[in-house]
């Protein structure tokens, strides 16, 4: 993965307030609990988007898409779109999209 603000379940951890002052995102070295994490890494994946099995079961059971701010599918919808455009246009997107929602993105680290 080249950009910790892009979580492997498709989250964009720059909507948060806490990233990255208090959190340093979606980073495999940090997380390596995370079903997610060990999932896509064991397949050579970047991100569950790239999943064939998209969306698991997991994924549909873990995302929750009551956050404010996220609709429904929020997700997976965002990988699916991640895995179209690829990552660096999808952040790009995020930024956008987020910061017209009154959210401050925050820059890459």
């Amino acid at each position: 993965m080249t950009q910790p603000e892009a979580a492997i379940c498709g989250d964009w951890c720059g909507k948060c307030p806490n990233y990255p002052s208090d959190c340093a995102g979606c980073r495999p070295e940090l997380h390596k609990d995370c079903r997610f994490v060990r999932c896509a890494l064991d397949r050579g994946l970047e991100h569950c988007g790239l999943c064939p099995k998209l969306p698991c079961e997991k994924l549909k059971a873990f995302v929750p898409d009551d956050r404010r701010g996220c609709p429904p599918g929020y997700h997976v919808e965002n990988l699916r779109r991640r895995a179209k455009i690829g990552t660096e246009a999808w952040l790009a997107e995020q930024r956008k999209a987020w910061s017209e929602r009154g959210a401050s993105p925050q820059p890459s680290p």
